[in-house]
């Protein structure tokens, strides 16, 4: 399966990549405010749905665009064929195709766990892929969260609350907060990267408010095999549900939940 996760990415990738070019003249949608999809969005989804449900035609698929829902049994797929719209339609080079797989039902309230996850950026053809409780790597090297314990020295990642600016107060108050006890903030604008680059050690830590699954699902199994630490605002584990996310190395999350903390008020995302 993990195989399959690694060339679905792929496909959505070469989309991404061919069109990349023209992205300034793509024609797209507002799907709210400050939320958009283009028609590379939608063209890079369809090429993977037809992969994936060629191979696992009785697998659920969750996806971020209009028609990514179907329905199956014991495993879902949950995919962003294009996390960084924005970057794109303005020609920025930051942005990626995220891929992950859900295992249902393990425990006894229903619940299920991401088992397999791919991220690729098809700019640098960077691959990030990881299997449940067999570790992180990128382009076939093993990656591991900083090892850093001196929150001083941190580099951090964020992504503003675009979707919801009546959040921004309270976001920015957040912010001045990390910004006073770090040594950096960046805002690259795809959340799938910014966990791949926490997994791999280039920033300590990651958080963001109002994500969607589809954001997060691939990313964050890469940074827990990468021995990082995740948690939702309240330092519970349900980032996947209410979209509000902490990740980063022990120390580092340990010290961002801490600062978070003073300042949230949790909500759940409505996407």
């Amino acid at each position: 399966m993990l195989d399959a996760v690694i060339n679905a990415a792929k496909i959505g990738g070469e989309v991404l990549l061919r069109n990349f070019d023209n992205a300034r003249n793509l024609k797209f949608d507002r799907k709210r405010a400050n939320d958009y999809v283009s028609e590379v969005d939608r063209l890079s989804q369809e090429k993977i749905l037809e992969f994936i449900l060629k191979e696992f035609p009785h697998h659920a698929v969750l996806a971020e665009e209009e028609g990514g829902g179907v329905e199956g049994e014991e495993y879902r797929w949950i995919i962003d064929p294009l996390d960084g719209t924005t970057n794109y339609l303005h020609g920025f080079p930051v942005f990626c195709v995220s891929v992950a797989v859900e295992e249902y039902n393990i425990d006894d309230e229903g619940f299920g766990r991401i088992i397999a996850g791919t991220v690729l950026n098809p700019v640098s053809q960077d691959l990030y892929h990881s299997e449940i409780g067999k570790g992180a790597f990128k382009n076939g090297d093993s990656i591991r969260v900083n090892s850093s314990s001196d929150f001083s020295n941190t580099l951090l990642a964020t992504g503003f609350p675009f979707r919801e600016k009546e959040y921004l107060e309270e976001y920015l108050s957040i912010f001045r907060r990390m910004f006073n006890h770090c040594s950096g903030i960046r805002r690259a604008g795809s959340a799938a990267l910014d966990l791949c680059w926490t997994a791999e050690g280039a920033f300590d830590g990651f958080w963001e408010k109002g994500l969607s699954v589809w954001d997060m699902a691939a990313g964050s199994l890469i940074v827990l095999e990468a021995g990082g630490v995740i948690s939702d605002f309240s330092g519970g584990k349900r980032y996947l549900e209410t979209g509000n996310i902490i990740a980063g190395s022990p120390s580092a999350q340990k010290k961002m939940l801490a600062l978070i903390k003073r300042e949230s008020k949790d909500y759940s995302c409505n996407s």
